[in-house]
């Protein structure tokens, strides 16, 4: 389903490398077009571009815009020092984090934001255990909160 609607991409030879663990970079990458319409986002390529070179130091090209578009929106953060860590794995708690600030979601803090996604249905528990998220965890993580927010706009 995510393949089908551009969201998760594969390697040069279309792997999709599930049990791979996902980095910042990507998952900027995964959250870019679906926190802002992707023609908006290309009509001002420039400028998340900017947004991404002015506050970070380290970000591959490949991964600019993405960033951009994630820092603007206030999903993702750098480390404070000019570094935003693309290849640093994501743990489940960040990737957690991610999804609740994109569903504008409340009552939970970081070290609670696997409990929270767990208990909205975002992923089962045990998806969200681990120092690292596979990008395979990510697809549950982010098809059950498409899912949610699916769910939320009928309400």
């Amino acid at each position: 389903r995510l393949q089908a609607q551009g969201l998760l991409v594969g390697d040069g030879n279309g792997d999709l490398r599930l049990e791979d663990t996902l980095t910042r970079a990507e998952l900027a990458c995964l959250l870019s077009p679906i926190s802002l319409n992707p023609e908006h986002v290309a009509w001002e390529t420039d400028w998340y571009t900017r947004m991404c070179t002015i506050n970070f130091n380290d970000v591959p090209e490949w991964a600019q815009v993405a960033v951009g578009v994630c820092a603007s929106m206030g999903l993702m953060a750098g480390y404070g020092d000019g570094r935003f860590g693309p290849s640093d794995p994501v743990s489940p708690q960040m990737a957690c984090t991610v999804m609740l600030r994109y569903l504008e979601r409340d009552g939970w803090e970081y070290t609670t934001a696997c409990d929270k996604a767990a208990e909205l249905g975002l992923a089962p528990a045990e998806v969200l255990e681990g120092d690292a998220i596979t990008r395979g965890d990510m697809a549950i993580l982010l098809t059950g909160s498409l899912d949610y927010l699916a769910y939320l706009q009928t309400l």
